[in-house]
């Protein structure tokens, strides 16, 4: 059901996407629509797989059409990320995996956007996560549209920015150490997706 209604939704924008030079404006994630939302781990071995995922993403950009740059941040609900398994989510929001019971935030503070042409961005930023911080680069696909018929539609208010990342992070990079990982049960190396819709109403 989330898959069919994001895609619709971004077919919806790349079909009515437009173009309107202005000032750098502030866009908020519009976490009213949670399904519009969503950020996923996934963790591949030979032995084993399996993708956390949670609806629970907030944040605050600020994007310059004009000059195709930008800054702010995004936040993830770690302590909301669930696998399917209840005693697995449970274990990994403990201080032996992630410990999200006491940092529950997933943090993304952007440092630089370069625009690569088009919709596409590299983008610089710090991750904060396990009480680590480590500098990462991001290819972001962002994709901007004035307030019109469709995005009303949707119950979007203002103009709409739609974006989507997926990077590589390594766990140990985050002091994230746990003997699944050297017996080949989790990878060391997990793959991050976020997709977001951030409106500028505030």
């Amino acid at each position: 059901m989330y898959n069919k209604r994001y895609a619709g939704f971004i077919l919806a924008l790349l079909g009515l996407s437009s173009y309107a030079g202005a000032l750098p404006t502030q866009y908020r994630v519009a976490t009213e629509f949670k399904n519009l939302n969503i950020a996923t781990v996934e963790s591949e071995t030979d032995f084993e797989n399996f993708t956390g995922r949670t609806n629970q993403v907030s944040g605050n950009l600020i994007f310059d059409q004009d000059s195709k740059t930008g800054s702010g941040t995004l936040i993830v609900s770690g302590k909301d990320i669930t696998t399917g398994v209840d005693l697995r989510d449970e274990e990994m929001r403990s201080k032996l995996w992630f410990n999200f019971d006491a940092v529950p935030e997933i943090k993304f503070q952007v440092t630089a956007v370069r625009s690569l042409g088009k919709d596409i961005y590299s983008v610089k930023g710090n991750l904060s996560m396990s009480g680590q911080t480590k500098p990462i680069t991001a290819r972001v696909t962002l994709r901007y549209n004035s307030a019109n018929a469709t995005t009303k539609s949707l119950g979007l208010k203002g103009d709409v920015i739609a974006l989507t990342t997926k990077f590589n992070i390594k766990l140990s990079d985050f002091g994230i150490t746990h003997p699944a990982i050297s017996v080949g049960r989790v990878n060391n190396t997990v793959n991050i997706t976020l997709k977001a819709i951030a409106t500028n109403n505030p």
